[in-house]
């Protein structure tokens, strides 16, 4: 586990061209998120524009001890009308060297606490590959419940690849930050 302070930090430049060099490989991104090579510019127009933030598509960068360690996203999706249904669903991407030291469950727990602090969702959710045990074994310790497989949802590696479909509710979580009375830790 780690031992230095967890923050999540808007995104700088800077961020940005780290994450275009480390995840720019099947070896960087890992096998459940290699997707080809992928161009940066709107990423970039997104972060000059609005700091990706505030959008349908948003990313916070996670740091230890202040050292870049990775990024968090957040997703809109809807289940229904746009006005009433709305969502959001996390996803994670962690710098190689930042990987299997609990930094993921750690990033992806306060992403969490952030958006049902600051956002008026009812429901997070997140979808992984049902091999990827360390990301299923991470959302289940936060809380998240298995709702089910969405078949042959994602493209990756010349052919389709069912997704585990996550979910927590508002009600489900604890919102006191991790460590405080009341918290988890």
């Amino acid at each position: 586990m780690m031992s230095d302070r967890l923050e999540l930090r808007p995104v700088t430049e800077a961020d940005l061209d780290a994450f275009d060099l480390a995840f720019q490989s099947e070896s960087g991104a890992t096998r459940h998120q290699w997707f080809g090579f992928t161009p940066t510019v709107a990423l970039r127009e997104a972060l000059r524009t609005r700091g990706l933030l505030a959008g349908a598509d948003n990313m916070l960068a996670v740091t230890v001890g202040g050292e870049l360690a990775g990024r968090v996203e957040w997703l809109e999706r809807r289940w229904g009308r746009r006005d009433t249904s709305l969502c959001w669903e996390i996803a994670i991407g962690l710098l190689p060297e930042s990987r299997g030291r609990g930094i993921g469950t750690s990033a992806q727990r306060e992403l969490v606490r952030y958006l049902f602090t600051h956002t008026r969702v009812e429901r997070v959710q997140a979808t992984t590959d049902p091999e990827n045990k360390a990301e299923i074994r991470c959302l289940e310790k936060i809380g998240f419940q298995l709702e089910g497989v969405v078949r042959r949802a994602q493209w990756r590696g010349g052919r389709w690849h069912d997704q585990l479909l996550y979910s927590i509710l508002r009600d489900e979580f604890d919102l006191q930050p991790a460590g405080s009375p009341g918290g988890s830790a």
